[in-house]
């Protein structure tokens, strides 16, 4: 009995431990894979946290409205082997982003790339982007 007992108890405890891997979201549910939106602005924030990486983008309407844009980019792990760390965007750094819209419209995106001043890409996706010395 004690034994059944045990048993149960750990696969009780290994199931609440392995749900948040099935928690994770799909990208295709939240973000429209099939367009891509370019916008140039200034960084106003960069959220150098797991789960995700979000950079903060304010970005000018053409009607003169500011609207800032939050982009999910990969977990700081992912980031940091690719050679990136916090400091490589910085609030009030002009840049362009490629990203994948919200399919709910919000001024949401996860990163396709980012593109700095001098034109160099940087946290792409997309292959042969290099990290910044």
């Amino acid at each position: 009995m004690q034994k059944a007992l045990a048993v149960v108890i750990i696969v009780a405890g290994l199931s609440i431990a392995g749900s948040p891997l099935l928690a994770h979201h799909g990208r295709g549910a939240t973000y429209d894979m099939k367009k891509q939106v370019t916008l140039k602005g200034t960084v106003s924030e960069v959220a150098w946290r797991n789960p995700h990486v979000v950079i903060y983008l304010d970005v000018k309407e053409p009607d003169g409205a500011l609207v800032n844009w939050a982009f999910e980019n990969s977990s700081v792990g992912t980031l940091a082997r690719q050679g990136y760390n916090r400091n490589t965007l910085r609030a009030g750094q002009e840049i362009t982003a490629i990203v994948n819209p919200s399919v709910q419209g919000a001024p949401r995106g996860i990163v396709v790339k980012v593109v700095l001043g001098d034109g160099r890409e940087i946290m792409s996706r997309e292959t042969g982007a290099n990290p910044v010395d």
